[in-house]
């Protein structure tokens, strides 16, 4: 278990223990499919579990303290779901573009099925990031290769002297530009530019392309 969650945690894990805290994780989940993080109070976390405050407040000092332990619970499941695509190898054969798109796409598709969950966890991220150990950052780096390799699977086209930097910053921008348009649409950034998600994808595989195959001889 990561050290930030054993550190919002009232007491040491044991089974019984476990089962409360997927319950109390798993209810959050259940509300955040429409509702966000700062809308949802203790007592319907606590009513939607199935458990009591006392055992809420036994376990966590506050609302807050469920973010590090989302955060971890949605961690190990991105390592599962990354793990399945790694050996499933969806971009394989594809070209540039075509993988440009299934990334653009796959990102998208996290974002908007979870927005709310996905928006709290960023946001408990930007403001926590000295909470993030060094075991979770080194997996996400190595996780991030994924789409970089995807990327790289056609390096022919790819005009830039550093084709390995040329992706790295290509899918920052890219993957930056969902995240805002998703997760923070109200924010007054986010709402200037009016984006259906089809132009959105269109344009953001059009960016990164464009970027990757730019020739910079002239």
């Amino acid at each position: 278990m990561p050290a930030t969650v054993q550190r919002v945690l009232r007491e040491p894990l044991q089974e019984r223990s476990r089962r409360t805290l997927e319950r109390f994780l798993a209810a959050t989940e259940r509300l955040l499919r429409t509702r966000r993080f700062e809308e949802i109070s203790v007592e319907e976390i606590v009513r939607a579990a199935g458990a009591s405050i006392g055992a809420f407040y036994a376990r966590f000092r506050d609302k807050q303290a469920l973010l590090p332990c989302l955060y971890a619970r949605y961690d190990q499941e991105l390592g599962t779901k990354l793990g399945e695509l790694e050996r499933r190898r969806p971009w394989a054969g594809k070209t540039l573009e075509e993988a440009a798109e299934w990334i653009v796409r796959e990102f998208l598709r996290q974002y908007r099925e979870r927005t709310n969950l996905m928006r709290s966890l960023a946001l408990y991220v930007r403001m926590h990031e000295d909470e993030i150990d060094a075991a979770t950052r080194e997996r996400r780096r190595s996780q991030h290769q994924l789409f970089l390799s995807a990327l790289l699977a056609d390096r022919a086209r790819i005009r830039h002297p550093d084709p390995e930097r040329a992706v790295e910053l290509a899918l920052y921008f890219a993957v930056s530009t969902l995240r805002d348009r998703v997760l923070f649409a109200g924010s007054t950034h986010s709402a200037s530019t009016k984006l259906a998600d089809a132009e959105l994808v269109r344009e953001t595989v059009r960016m990164l392309v464009g970027y990757l195959t730019l020739d910079t001889t002239r």
